[in-house]
């Protein structure tokens, strides 16, 4: 698994999650954590049913493929309504990256490196990320503003 996977979840996504956690904490906001939540409860819920539609479903534990799709369906669109608002941009570009993705068969690494394949690996990792910054960006951009109008006052 290696530096890759470490504890069996993508480098990647634990960086991002430690990122949407420190902005949390220094602004002593819920906003990053909400926003947090709907990118990696969102992105898991589109892959899974990706791989369900595509009919190769990856092994997810005892919850299995359709708890993430549930998940996703109730608590995407309530944090949505709640404050964590994502760039339409960034989130295009991730449809597109999706599609491109799905176009090509969806092939998936899986955790354990057997038959690595780089391009699905790239195409995982732009995916993710770039829905990952659709949610974080917009909270920078956000407390940057906030910074400002408290310099001004």
């Amino acid at each position: 698994m290696g530096i890759l996977f470490p504890f069996g979840i993508r480098l990647s996504t634990l960086l991002a999650v430690a990122a949407f956690l420190a902005l949390a904490a220094l602004r002593r906001d819920r906003a990053p954590l909400l926003a947090g939540w709907v990118w990696i409860c969102g992105f898991e819920a589109v892959f899974q049913a990706t791989s369900l539609t595509l009919g190769h479903p990856l092994p997810t534990g005892r919850a299995g493929p359709v708890f993430f799709v549930i998940l996703g369906a109730i608590t995407v669109p309530w944090f949505t309504r709640h404050g964590a608002r994502p760039s339409l941009p960034l989130v295009a570009l991730f449809a597109v990256i999706w599609t491109v993705w799905v176009v090509i068969g969806f092939p998936v690494n899986q955790h354990t490196m057997t038959g690595f394949d780089p391009l699905a690996e790239a195409l995982n990792e732009a995916a993710k990320t770039t829905l990952g910054l659709a949610y974080l960006l917009p909270l920078r951009a956000r407390s940057s503003r906030l910074v400002l109008a408290e310099a001004s006052s």
